[in-house]
């Protein structure tokens, strides 16, 4: 159950869905098998697994979520190019037209 901000640095408890973003992650993985024979013949069987995650509209504005195989989930800084960027202005020269005039 969630209980709080995913942000380990954050301490916002979790209210409801209106507030932040929520994150469903469904991962995929083998199970070992277990020892002595089974009677199907199978060694290795997938299991999935469904964790749900939420950041605060604070953290969300500049975090997201990923996946690291040494440590599970975890915050990482959203990218720059998701911030606004200013662009210089550009000036524009009037257009002329190539129909001779009368």
């Amino acid at each position: 159950m969630l209980h709080k901000c995913v942000n380990p640095a954050c301490a916002v408890r979790f209210r409801n869905l209106g507030r932040g973003k929520l994150y469903q992650i469904e991962s995929e993985y083998l199970e070992a098998p277990a020892p002595g024979p089974s009677p199907s013949g199978r060694r290795v069987r997938t299991v999935r697994k469904v964790e749900r995650y939420w950041l605060c509209d604070e953290c969300a504005s500049s975090l997201t979520l990923t996946f690291d195989q040494s440590r599970g989930v975890v915050t990482v800084p959203l990218p720059d190019t998701a911030k606004p960027r200013v662009l210089p202005a550009l000036r524009l020269q009037p257009l002329q037209s190539s129909a001779p005039t009368p």
